[in-house]
């Protein structure tokens, strides 16, 4: 029996459903929010996730979205020491409101079954799915479940994003700004339809002295950054702040494909018929500096719907430590570096001191995009 589960539709768990929908074979993708739904997120689209779009056809029907087309990343210290460095490739900018619902989109056309808006529960050899409309409970038997849920630890980092869109930002419209803070950093990133993306990572301690009061806590944080307050002087938001724990861990995968550490409702499910497979989040998280999150989710997609393609027409166990390996490869050395780079940005020190000498050398903006994984 080869019907295939995936939980999530987000880039990840969609981009893995059409593959293997346009491979022919059966697929139930499971999302339990209503779409369109907003979640916190960067909103920058990786030259990764980008290739992988082009590989399956969707590239050029997205451009209809209209995009922000991302050329540069300019780094501002709080005092107002400013570095300039060109990405190696273009990125986009894009809300997850219009590229989820774009890809669910184009799962439903490469005839993706959609169960939404529905919760996994599943206990014992069969997977249980509660549809959240009618409340009836579904039972399925499927041979692999792909968990895209974005949940693959349960470790606290103490940090928080924080995202929302604004309009009139007085800011360029094809760079990612970021702006190191007092411990910590955000960014600014155009999106569609002439608005901005702003998302922060923030220690929980800090939003918890402001009793959750997000518009007082941001307007301080504004005030740190010379840069940042000007750009959004003449600013307003248009849409509310959403605020989510920021993971960070490595590669979440074991031989047995089963994820070590989990938090969604698959949680100690004991699965007799089915292996379970994480990809996106659910694998590995990466610090958000980058902009790669998205893209490494689709990419990681793309590989164990690849793998198990292949493993399913040959009549072959699914090899989860090849595609452990892949996932190493694909995340190990960009997780190092994002997270230096993090660490660098949110320090007022290293940012004062070094902002000019790293915008003013390519070699040494070369070796850090390099490092982010960006080539």
């Amino acid at each position: 029996m080869n019907d295939l589960l995936v939980i999530g539709a987000g880039p990840a768990g969609c981009v893995a459903s059409i593959l293997l929908a346009r491979a022919g074979l059966p697929v139930t993708l499971i999302e339990q929010h209503r779409f369109p739904r907003d979640k916190v997120c960067g909103e920058c689209l990786s030259a990764v996730g980008i290739d992988v779009l082009d590989r399956l056809r969707l590239s050029a029907p997205l451009q209809l979205l209209q995009p922000a087309p991302l050329q540069r990343t300019i780094l501002f210290a709080p005092s107002g020491e400013v570095a300039r460095l060109n990405l190696p490739r273009p990125m986009l900018g894009i809300s997850r409101l219009m590229l989820d619902q774009f890809l669910l989109d184009a799962a439903i056309a490469a005839g993706v079954k959609i169960l939404q808006p529905a919760r996994c529960e599943g206990t014992g050899e069969q997977v249980r799915v509660r549809d959240l409309q009618t409340n009836q409970i579904l039972e399925l038997s499927p041979a692999y479940v792909l968990v895209a849920d974005g949940k693959g630890s349960a470790r606290p980092t103490g940090d928080f994003g924080i995202k929302s869109h604004f309009a009139n930002v007085d800011s360029l419209r094809d760079a990612i700004e970021l702006f190191g803070l007092r411990g910590h950093y955000g960014g600014i990133a155009p999106i569609e339809r002439g608005q901005w993306n702003l998302a922060f990572s923030v220690p929980q301690a800090r939003i918890q002295q402001h009793k959750n009061d997000l518009d007082g806590m941001m307007k301080q944080i504004f005030a740190e950054n010379v840069a940042l307050k000007e750009q959004m002087g003449p600013a307003h938001r248009t849409s509310d702040w959403l605020a989510a724990p920021l993971p960070r861990f490595g590669v979440n995968i074991r031989d047995t494909g089963v994820p070590p550490v989990r938090t969604s409702s698959m949680a100690g499910t004991a699965m007799s018929q089915a292996r379970v497979i994480p990809i996106g989040n659910a694998a590995a998280a990466i610090e958000p500096i980058g902009g790669e999150g998205m893209g490494l989710a689709m990419c990681s997609a793309e590989l164990a719907a690849e793998r198990l393609i292949t493993s399913i027409r040959a009549g072959t166990e699914f090899d989860a430590t090849a595609l452990r390996r892949e996932y190493q490869q694909l995340w190990r050395r960009r997780s190092i570096g994002c997270r230096l780079a993090g660490m660098a940005v949110s320090s007022p020190i290293f940012c004062r001191a070094f902002f000019p000498f790293l915008g003013g050398a390519d070699n040494v903006s070369g070796l850090a995009m390099c490092a982010m994984g960006k080539s």
